[in-house]
């Protein structure tokens, strides 16, 4: 006999995780801008009714991932 739930031992069940797709780990970036550059840049997420973060998330899909 050993310790342990005996369920666990059975080879052909799925977990939860298996079926599930997990969340992406993501990443904080930094960097240094210009102040003028940055208000431009937020004045631009506003007006396109974004944040700075979505906007410079598509921006990287569009010009980096996606090719």
């Amino acid at each position: 006999m050993k310790a342990g739930r005996p369920s666990r031992d059975a080879k052909n069940t799925l977990d939860l995780s298996d079926v599930t797709n997990a969340p992406k780990k993501t990443v904080r970036v930094n960097f240094n801008l210009d102040e003028e550059k940055y208000i431009l840049l937020k004045q631009y997420a506003l007006n396109n009714r974004k944040t700075v973060t979505q906007l410079l998330t598509d921006m990287i899909d569009e010009k980096i991932v996606e090719r």
